[in-house]
């Protein structure tokens, strides 16, 4: 299959040049399937197959960040990102984990975001496989394919559901008390990230964290 050359920036500001496919293969596609209706048209299997590429990143790689004009989407098939906001003083904070099982799908959110005061970034948490499809073709085909529209649409107001319950708990609870909820409904988080990201996460150093982690498994 042709490939294409692509630049990304390592976590230690060096360029790394890589190489994708520009069209999916079958086993790549069959990675993508879980995250595709059952039913899927053999229509949009195309689309998808012609129009998405397979992306393996390193640990350290920015995946996305404010300076590029990327309207592409992204799927974890495997690895981690997380999503870091930086304020004008740049200092950065952690505000979404992704897995291949827990908030998996990744854009830019700021295309055509105006009076923003903020930059982010998606920096690799670990080596990661993902598929980066073109968002506007896969729409425009999307309308033709009912089945796979309504699915679209149902995924994309769980994810806005989930944000918008982790945030909702992140301002309306104590730091202890969002840790031992995240604990809880999310323990998957603690294994895959470093203490550093969490404590950024929950905005605490990581020493206070630290502490607040070792009273909260004492006390549960």
């Amino acid at each position: 299959r042709d490939s294409v050359v692509y630049t990304i920036v390592s976590g230690n500001g060096h360029h790394t040049t890589n190489k994708l496919t520009i069209m999916l293969n079958e086993e790549q596609f069959y990675r993508l399937k879980k995250h595709l209706p059952s039913d899927l048209s053999e229509m949009m299997k195309e689309v998808f197959m012609q129009n998405s590429n397979f992306i393996s990143l390193n640990k350290g790689d920015i995946l996305l960040d404010e300076l590029q004009n990327n309207s592409k989407s992204h799927i974890i098939l495997s690895g981690s990102c997380v999503r870091y906001i930086i304020n004008p003083q740049g200092e950065e904070r952690a505000v979404t984990f992704h897995t291949e099982d827990f908030m998996p799908i990744l854009g830019n959110t700021y295309i055509k975001s105006d009076h923003s005061l903020v930059n982010y970034k998606i920096k690799v948490n670990e080596k990661t496989d993902l598929i980066g499809i073109d968002i506007s073709v896969i729409t425009q085909n999307a309308l033709l394919d009912k089945s796979y529209f309504l699915f679209a649409l149902q995924n994309m107001f769980k994810l806005i559901a989930i944000q918008n319950q982790i945030q909702n708990h992140q301002i309306g609870l104590s730091k202890k008390e969002f840790l031992k909820w995240l604990w809880l409904n999310y323990p998957n988080i603690f294994n895959r990230f470093k203490s550093q990201e969490i404590a950024s996460f929950i905005g605490s150093t990581p020493v206070w964290y630290s502490n607040l982690k070792a009273t909260f498994l004492r006390d549960k």
